[in-house]
């Protein structure tokens, strides 16, 4: 991955006169961390990264860009926080559960 990321000043500056420069670093950063994954995952993340893009592009500028990827984010979250709820609801507890085959080890004295 491309590690030796501009300083701030430089990218505020390329922000403000050169952003298809500073949408290339993006685009490099981005294609080599996902080139650093792995089967499934590099899928996942090809996948999500074109959900990013599609924001990005119907966007009417970069603050909507920003509402809109948080919101996909937000979402994600809330989306994680019911399925642990249901994974959690439907769990029994390990205290009630008495009738468990558990063999304790225990140090010989």
């Amino acid at each position: 991955m491309n590690n030796h990321l501009p300083d701030h000043e430089t990218l505020s500056e390329l922000a403000e006169n050169s952003p298809d420069k500073l949408e290339f670093i993006l685009r490099e950063n981005i294609a080599a961390l996902i080139e650093q994954t792995s089967g499934s995952q590099r899928r996942r993340l090809q996948g999500l990264q074109f959900q990013i893009d599609v924001q990005r592009k119907l966007a009417k500028n970069p603050v909507d860009s920003c509402i809109r990827i948080s919101r996909m984010m937000h979402d994600s979250f809330i989306e994680l926080n019911k399925a642990l709820a249901n994974f959690t609801k439907n769990q029994p507890m390990s205290d009630t559960k008495k009738d468990s085959n558990v063999i304790y080890l225990t140090d010989r004295e």
